[in-house]
């Protein structure tokens, strides 16, 4: 655990609570600071900005943060290696980077437009937003998050720590904005570290297994557990919590088998098939005003 007085920076008067002193007056260069995200266990900090003409979402590696157990240069090299995976996967329903900047003492920053949805994290106490969404915008909410990752396979992406954390939804529109996609990995990949980055409830058995192949049927499964944020419990997984069609359910019952070979072979099949179980209405929202 890294060690050090623990204090409280203030920045255009918010707090910022430390394991020790960081000077953070960098961030004026965005604009003025309006909340502060202090409680990742990634080494990061993620401050909102009020820019000169638009708001701004910064997440910075560098200082000593409460919750994270490892060294700030490992968080720094975490944080900059994830600025070339937005890149790679940019995509209108992912966030889209527009800056990586290398700071002083060997810091780093990845900014994004600040999008105004609200994230469906357990973390955040959100969740209640999904009660202002019809059972039509939560399904096809799924088939945004679905075809978004139907075009990272096909770039040769498996995803990788996507949780209910990395989606912000509209609750206007209904449309649905990823973040947070840092650990994405190019395939092929194995798992070499037995329990892999992520929350529990949306990993597949093989996130647990040391030498495991992590691919696009890894990714069905965790697709198939978000279904069940949207339209269910993605805790209990249960046929009683779901509001969705029967034949939706089905699609994520297969998605999530623990045997990888009873999953759906791909996404781009699992993808269609919930189109097919929307009955051909489907269309993607229109993003909000001023959420770009």
């Amino acid at each position: 655990m890294p060690t050090g007085q623990a204090r409280t920076e203030i920045v255009d008067g918010v707090p910022v609570p430390l394991r020790s002193a960081h000077d953070l007056s960098f961030l004026a260069r965005w604009g003025r600071v309006f909340t502060v995200f202090d409680q990742q266990d990634s080494g990061n900090l993620c401050f909102g900005l009020d820019g000169p003409s638009e708001r701004r979402f910064l997440k910075y590696a560098g200082a000593v943060t409460l919750r994270y157990e490892g060294r700030p240069r490992d968080a720094v090299d975490s944080l900059r290696a994830a600025g070339v995976r937005y890149r790679a996967l940019a995509h209108p329903t992912l966030v889209p980077l527009l800056e990586s900047v290398d700071l002083g003492d060997g810091a780093h920053a990845l900014v994004f437009p600040w999008v105004d949805a609200v994230c469906l994290g357990r973390q955040y106490g959100r969740r209640g937003v999904l009660d202002l969404l019809t059972r039509t915008q939560r399904a096809d909410a799924v088939q945004q998050i679905l075809d978004f990752h139907v075009e990272s396979a096909r770039r040769g992406w498996v995803a990788v720590d996507l949780y209910d954390g990395s989606i912000l939804i509209d609750p206007a529109s209904g449309r649905v904005t990823l973040c947070d996609l840092d650990f994405y990995q190019p395939a092929p990949y194995a798992n070499e570290m037995g329990r892999l980055w992520g929350s529990t409830r949306f990993m597949s058995p093989e996130e647990f297994q040391s030498g495991a192949a992590i691919d696009e049927v890894t990714t069905v499964h965790t697709l198939g557990v978000i279904a069940h944020t949207l339209l269910g419990d993605d805790a209990t997984r249960s046929r009683d919590a779901w509001i969705g069609t029967p034949q939706q359910f089905d699609i994520t019952a297969r998605a999530t088998r623990p045997d990888r070979r009873d999953r759906w072979p791909t996404i781009a099949a699992m993808a269609e098939a919930w189109r097919d179980s929307l009955g051909g209405s489907w269309q993607l929202p229109a993003p909000a005003a001023g959420s770009w």
